[in-house]
């Protein structure tokens, strides 16, 4: 019963802590000059900050509203979900279904693009968001951030037409771990940037080899030494996931178990569900 105690003062005292600490919380709006020019000069020791499906702790996740927040919060890159309703709308929603994230059921590629604009993102606040067309999320972030194209259900030529519309191309991800999805981008346009996911330490020489890409997604499970020096080597970025164990614990105050270990590992892009958390503990240690 001691020992019970002593784990939920903890718990309320780390909330406190954490709840106070957002108050010194300052940043800037993006500027994409120089995010690019950091996201292009990856040893520089300057580590950059992604937004899990915009940010969604204050607004619904791939929403607009998610997105300006987003850059007004000075995040270096936005991660959203691509999908294709059943009249060919490219829209941003993560899930194969809306039952999870709007008020209506069914699955995406069942809904016509005028049908989804009637649902509601789910909310906390008394808002109403509506589902976004990719087209309008894109020239949103237009000049100010780039944005990570997660291709969930897409006619990759349908979204790299999109990003010659808006003209983007400087400031988007192509991301996906088929190796025939990243092909087809780069058939289409051979200047577009891709950001590859690997799996192992031998996808990762693959990858390197086979796209030169300027970033690499790796996972936790091969997050070692070897990895690391071999897409350093390459002059990619280095791109993790804090996104479960790590922002658990940063979420209630352990912000340096949870960040430190991802750190010190050698990847300087991070991808968090609460990126004024990260960019705090990474400004403090000059990181930003």
């Amino acid at each position: 019963m001691k020992n019970l105690k002593l784990s939920l003062l903890f718990f309320i005292i780390s909330l406190f802590v954490f709840s106070c600490g957002q108050n010194d919380i300052k940043t800037n709006p993006s500027n994409l000059d120089q995010i690019l020019k950091k996201f292009h000069n990856p040893s520089s020791g300057k580590i950059m900050i992604t937004a899990h499906r915009a940010m969604h702790t204050k607004y619904p996740e791939n929403s607009l509203a998610a997105f300006q927040h987003s850059i007004d919060s000075g995040v270096d890159i936005i991660e959203t979900d691509i999908r294709t309703t059943k009249d060919g709308k490219l829209i941003l929603m993560h899930d194969g279904s809306v039952d999870r994230t709007t008020n209506g059921e069914g699955k995406v590629k069942d809904f016509t693009f005028a049908e989804l604009e009637k649902l509601k993102l789910e909310s906390d606040d008394s808002q109403t968001y509506r589902v976004p067309l990719a087209e309008d999320a894109i020239n949103l972030a237009h000049g100010k951030i780039m944005v990570d194209l997660d291709m969930k259900d897409v006619y990759v030529k349908h979204l790299v037409n999109l990003v010659h519309k808006t003209q983007t191309k400087k400031q988007v991800l192509f991301f996906d771990s088929d190796f025939a999805v990243l092909d087809s981008v780069i058939l289409l346009d051979s200047t577009l940037m891709l950001m590859p996911r690997a799996h192992s330490l031998e996808e990762v020489k693959e990858i390197i080899e086979r796209y030169h890409p300027p970033v690499i997604h790796i996972d936790p499970s091969f997050y070692t030494k070897e990895v690391v020096n071999a897409i350093k080597a390459s002059g990619a970025r280095i791109w993790i996931n804090a996104l479960g164990f790590a922002d658990a614990k940063a979420k209630i105050g352990i912000v340096d178990s949870g960040y430190t270990p991802l750190v010190e590992g050698g990847a300087n892009i991070i991808q968090t569900d609460y990126p004024l958390i990260l960019n705090k503990y990474l400004t403090e240690r000059n990181l930003r």
